[in-house]
């Protein structure tokens, strides 16, 4: 009856994987086949044809229940699998496999041919499948199973196809077949249709769901989730409990991660949409449909990615795709960044998880958790000094740690060291946010910025805080205290060209932060809610980044409220609104500037935890504005008179620095050596440029020859 591998002790049958019950099934219809075709040469031979039948049909019912018998033991069997999803009868099985036989059996397949009588016919003719599986009593063959509406039809199990000569023969010599991709899944191969490869990704997930890094509320609600589906410990099928459930959040925060966690947990394959990618035909839908079928087929948890794009490629899509999970039996992931978009969808969806970047707790375990086994770490590799400096997402840090090692192995070694993971977490905040700032490219120290003493301690104490920032944050507590606020916002006020953006480059320079300077013309938009939607997506990016943002002139965004008496002033109160709350869930660094404090709102000021001012630089800070902003490889005159031009012209840092290259310029076309002429000359006409009133060089040289006369004729005293 069967291979002795497939009996127990005791003689019963026992499967102990797919690949020995489908060679079972298979030698059954080989024995059925070789006694048909017996029977169609000796007549005398049909009442041992019939007798054999009947014990072959015995046979498969203790096949059937050795199947269902493995199942419950773990054993995979897609079979019975399919059978169950699509409830497939007896005969249904018996059609199915009948069909399978071409893709996966040469031996018994060359057995059908023969006893289908026409070698010339290389397919299967739903004629003689129906009159095998279940002979007519009479001449008359009436079968429902090859009509549109039977379960294998109507779900793609089989297809039925007109000969390839075009002949009007009737649908008894029609060829009968099972897709390609549906042989590969009872074969246990987990397989995707052709066309929808470009847009769909099957996976096996290996991530369990402990393995995820996520918040404790949020640990509970997914554990809470996928307990539903168990009575004890029993796994309830999906298909009797279908659920819809959509992960939101900011790019690289864990959805993925998490959706592929949850395949894991059910033990399914994982059928991902990117609907981003979706081709923009009118055959949209008809694909849709392609991958839920596909999906169905397989059992798998389908894992729809980015359906806000559905809005951009055809909006009627999204009628379509809320048809297909309505009807879909299984597990459904919406995996979001703009759920606002979703519109009708939300509709369907049972339950909703809210990612968010990180806690310093967490990304300390994701620190220790992304680390492959193989990769061997230094003594002290400071992760949590990482964990607390860098705000990274998880996809961040997997990169960066792949980055460490790619140091590592360049050189040759076997470890990876502090340094190395430095490097990494570096790598990933050398991107820019969309378009709607400017990375700053300053190379400078806090040596280069020259401010009153007042100021610079300020400056200092900004610095030492944005180095803290995340220790007080999250290794003190105090983020456990502050639901919100816990980033830092400092404020710079003071005239143009005085330092207020210098300061802010030489800060981001000295964290080993990227600095993003917001463009504010690119943020504000005519259409109402855009500029909020700007707003938005730039805390997200740099959130994502770990980036330092800069405001310049934030007094125009940050401007006071004002009591609404026209339909643009909600708007405005509402962009003004979403940039508090933007900067209070920002836990990185703001930095705003303006030469206009009055005009910006109340509740602004009172999340500024550090106000500095800039003033315009006496002589003493000129003078070394000047000599500083001279690069050594200038070719400078000697005996400069620093001392001068910082005494003559009352010019702010900014101004300066026009002066100085303005110099360099006229220098170029003359001689190519900057004098004390050129600075003087570019001095004055920059102090005009700028408004400024500016006496004849003779005057202001007399006066300091007077002065300085005057200094050496009355020397200061001993005290």
């Amino acid at each position: 009856m069967t291979t002795a591998q497939s009996l127990d002790g005791q003689g019963a049958l026992r499967f102990e994987n797919n690949r020995e019950y489908i060679s079972w099934e298979f030698g059954r219809l080989r024995r059925q086949m070789e006694a048909y075709i017996r029977l169609q040469n000796d007549h005398s031979f049909a009442d041992e044809y019939y007798d054999l039948l009947g014990r072959l049909a015995v046979e498969r019912q203790v096949a059937v229940q050795a199947r269902r018998e493995a199942v419950s033991r773990g054993v995979s069997i897609p079979f019975e699998q399919l059978s169950r999803r699509f409830h497939l009868t007896g005969e249904d099985e018996e059609i199915l496999l009948f069909c399978l036989t071409p893709q996966h059996s040469h031996t018994v397949w060359n057995v059908l041919v023969a006893a289908q009588g026409n070698l010339l016919k290389p397919y299967l003719e739903v004629g003689f499948v129906a009159e095998r599986v279940r002979p007519a009593a009479d001449l008359v063959t009436d079968r429902p199973w090859y009509k549109p509406n039977s379960a294998l039809v109507r779900n793609g199990l089989i297809m039925i196809e007109a000969p390839e000569d075009g002949s009007s023969a009737g649908i008894l010599c029609h060829s009968v077949r099972v897709p390609y991709f549906v042989a590969s899944i009872i074969m246990g191969r987990d397989s995707l249709e052709n066309r929808l490869t470009d847009f769909c990704e099957l996976t096996s997930p290996t991530t369990e769901p402990f393995e995820v890094v996520l918040p404790e509320q949020t640990r509970q609600t997914v554990d809470g989730f996928i307990k539903s589906f168990y009575r004890g410990q029993i796994p309830l099928e999906l298909e009797q409990k279908p659920r819809t459930i959509l992960i939101n959040g900011p790019a690289q925060c864990g959805k993925t991660t998490l959706a592929r966690s949850l395949a894991w947990a059910f033990r399914r394959p994982q059928l991902t949409v990117y609907l981003d990618r979706l081709p923009k035909q009118s055959d949209g839908a008809q694909m849709l449909q392609l991958a839920f079928h596909n999906a169905r087929l397989l059992g798998a948890i389908l894992h729809m990615n980015r359906p806000e794009q559905l809005l951009e490629i055809d909006p009627q899509l999204i009628g379509c795709l809320c048809n297909f999970v309505d009807q879909y039996q299984g597990l459904v992931v919406f995996e979001s960044q703009q759920p606002e978009k979703l519109g009708v969808l939300l509709k369907l969806v049972d339950l909703v998880i809210h990612l968010d970047y990180p806690e310093f707790e967490e990304r300390e375990q994701l620190w220790e958790s992304l680390i492959p086994p193989d990769v061997q770490l230094a003594r002290s590799p400071g992760l949590k000094e990482l964990a607390s400096v860098y705000e990274l997402t998880g996809g961040q840090i997997k990169r960066a740690i792949e980055w460490a090692k790619q140091l590592a192995d360049a050189r040759d070694d076997q470890q990876v060291y502090h340094d190395d993971l430095l490097a990494g977490a570096q790598s990933q905040l050398r991107s820019r946010i969309g378009d709607f700032a400017v990375p700053s490219k300053a190379r400078l120290t806090l040596d280069d910025l020259v401010l009153p003493q007042g100021s610079l301690d300020l400056v200092k104490e900004l610095l030492q805080a944005c180095r803290y920032n995340q220790k007080v944050m999250s290794e003190w507590g105090f983020s456990k205290r502050l639901v919100t606020g816990r980033g830092l916002v400092a404020l710079f006020t003071g005239d143009p060209g005085t330092g207020k953006t210098l300061c802010a480059e030489i800060l981001a320079q000295e964290l080993g932060l990227s600095l993003h300077i917001v463009s504010i013309p690119k943020i504000v938009s005519k259409w109402v809610g855009e500029t909020e939607q700007h707003i938005r997506e730039v805390f997200q990016q740099a959130r994502a980044q770990n980036s330092m943002l800069l405001f310049d002139e934030a007094d125009s965004l940050f401007s006071k409220r004002v009591q609404v008496e026209r339909s643009q002033d909600h708007y405005l109160n509402m962009e003004v609104n979403m940039f508090l709350q933007e900067i209070e869930r920002f836990e990185g660094i703001t930095l705003l500037t303006t030469n206009l404090e009055t005009n910006i709102d109340r509740a602004f000021q009172r999340r500024i935890l550090f106000k500095i001012e800039f003033l315009m630089p006496g002589q003493k800070e000129r003078e070394k504005i000047w000599r500083r902003l001279i690069p050594q490889e200038t070719p400078l005159e000697q005996g400069i008179d620093f001392e001068f031009l910082a005494e003559a012209f009352e010019l702010s840092g900014g101004q300066i620095k026009n002066a100085i290259i303005r110099a360099a310029y006229q220098s170029c076309g003359d001689g190519g050596v900057v004098s004390q002429g050129h600075l003087e000359k570019a001095a004055q006409q920059q102090a005009r440029a700028d408004g400024k009133l500016t006496r004849s060089m003779e005057t202001m040289k007399k006066e300091r020859d007077a002065k300085r006369a005057g200094k050496d004729l009355h020397p200061t005293s001993s005290k």
